[in-house]
């Protein structure tokens, strides 16, 4: 753990019972989801795409086995490539296509704090791997989290206070110093779960044209520049750079699950 951004009389209240290692980098970064993909769509409209929102996919045209056309709630959209990449709602929206994607939509849950009194600089990313309670900087205050191991498959976004009593022990363990602090917001999304908590990138072998790139179970922003990169040479029909062979969905087909240890 790496309490600097807060005054040195709370470094003294920090839980370090239990803990074998810790690791810290000051070169990591912390990025805005929102302020990304804002980049990432002005990079796209530069070179000529067309993004169009509030346009809501409702099924597709197949014929012969090949991808004709995405249905739209605007119209219809000819066709012969798709990108899956929908997120938590892939399964579904692959099942259109009669692919199967093992897919599951999970809630997590955040809290944001009010402010932090002393706090006299940035405050890192901070993760306890043992409980998956984590919080950084958000704003004055702090946003805090942790996967609830009680949570089940569901398409809900609407937040429940039933997981707080499992971060109030985690934080009274590893940072007690922030027990005080006042919960001002929150908000629930969805991880898009895979039976081995990895991502799938690859090519249909059912449905010429149909590309996939989701399930990354909370890894998908970060690996997301990468996986661009894996899936324009995908849709190019060329090899990407870095293989991703290893995460097809045909690894699941004998079974066997090795689940990345991890997750948040």
């Amino acid at each position: 753990m790496h309490p600097s951004g807060l005054e040195r009389k709370r470094h003294q209240t920090w839980g370090a019972s239990g803990l074998l290692a810790a690791s810290w980098h000051e070169g990591d970064g912390h990025c805005a989801p929102e302020a990304v993909v804002q980049g990432y769509a002005r990079a796209a409209r530069r070179e000529g795409a067309r993004l169009v929102s509030g346009c809501t996919v409702t099924g597709s045209e197949v014929e012969d086995g090949r991808i004709r056309a995405v249905v739209c709630d605007g119209g219809r959209i000819e066709t012969e490539q798709v990108v899956v990449a929908a997120g938590a709602w892939s399964g579904p929206v692959a099942g259109w296509f009669g692919v199967d994607l093992p897919v599951e939509p999970l809630r997590r849950q955040i809290v944001c704090t009010g402010p932090v009194d002393g706090r006299d600089g940035p405050t890192p990313f901070t993760i306890d791997f043992s409980s998956s309670f984590y919080f950084h900087d958000e704003g004055p205050g702090l946003l805090v989290g942790m996967s609830d191991k009680a949570e089940t498959p569901g398409f809900k976004l609407g937040r429940d206070d039933a997981w707080l009593g499992g971060l109030s022990e985690a934080i009274a363990r590893r940072a007690p110093a922030l027990g005080d602090l006042e919960i001002r917001s929150g908000w629930a999304g969805l991880y898009e779960m895979t039976p081995d908590h990895n991502g799938l990138i690859g090519v249909s072998e059912d449905v010429p044209g149909l590309v996939y790139a989701t399930g990354f179970s909370g890894h998908g922003f970060l690996m997301g520049p990468s996986v661009g990169e894996a899936v324009a040479a995908l849709v190019c029909g060329e090899r990407p750079v870095v293989d991703v062979s290893a995460l097809d969905v045909a690894r699941f087909a004998d079974g066997v699950v090795t689940p990345e240890k991890h997750i948040v």
